[in-house]
């Protein structure tokens, strides 16, 4: 069975045809925290900009 688990490859355990657990590489799993964490940290500071008007971001940059 563990001869199988390779990247992109999760094993999927079942009890009464539900899923109760998945097991992932190693591999795999970092990558999956990496992203975990990097979303969480772009979330905290997309609810943390207050913005502005884009009329007043068009006249802080020429209008450009």
């Amino acid at each position: 069975m563990f001869s199988e688990l390779r990247e992109g490859n999760p094993i999927t355990f079942t009890k009464d045809g539900n899923e109760v657990g998945i097991l992932v590489n190693s591999k795999e799993w970092n990558k999956i925290q990496a992203e975990i964490k990097l979303l969480n940290g772009l979330n905290h500071e997309d609810n943390s900009f207050d913005g502005m008007p884009l009329s007043e971001f068009r006249k802080l940059h020429d209008g450009k």
